[in-house]
């Protein structure tokens, strides 16, 4: 699922040995919907699709992501690639459900290899 890099799995080999070690978390990608006919004013009809994966929670570096929409409150989730079940990828507007609490990505950050995402979550 990574990117090999100089022909090595890094995302695969941070997934093998790491991922075993850290939380189980939940991503949760949300996709709007279509309109429900006859209800052009009623909106869209968003549908939710689970991802198992592994991650952790870091202390957040506010002046690491300087020009950020991070506030007050905000958390670091590290979500290891190759652990998302699916192949998933997190994006900005999806859910992280990660030690009991649920955080909504407002932005995210990968490596090369793209062996960990790192969100910036903040609380419903």
């Amino acid at each position: 699922m990574g990117n090999p890099l100089f022909g090595v799995n890094i995302s695969g080999l941070i997934n093998q040995h790491i991922g075993p070690g850290v939380n189980d978390c939940t991503l949760t990608k949300v996709t709007p919907g279509a309109r429900t006919a006859g209800q052009l004013t009623g909106g869209t009809n968003p549908t939710s699709t689970t991802h198992a994966a592994k991650g952790f929670l870091d202390n957040l570096d506010k002046n690491r992501l300087e020009g950020s929409l991070v506030e007050d409150g905000d958390v670091l989730i590290g979500i290891v690639g190759d652990s998302i079940v699916g192949g998933e990828v997190p994006r900005p507007g999806d859910r992280v459900t990660i030690l009991g609490n649920t955080y909504n990505v407002i932005q995210v950050e990968v490596d090369p290899a793209q062996a960990l995402y790192e969100c910036v979550g903040r609380s419903n």
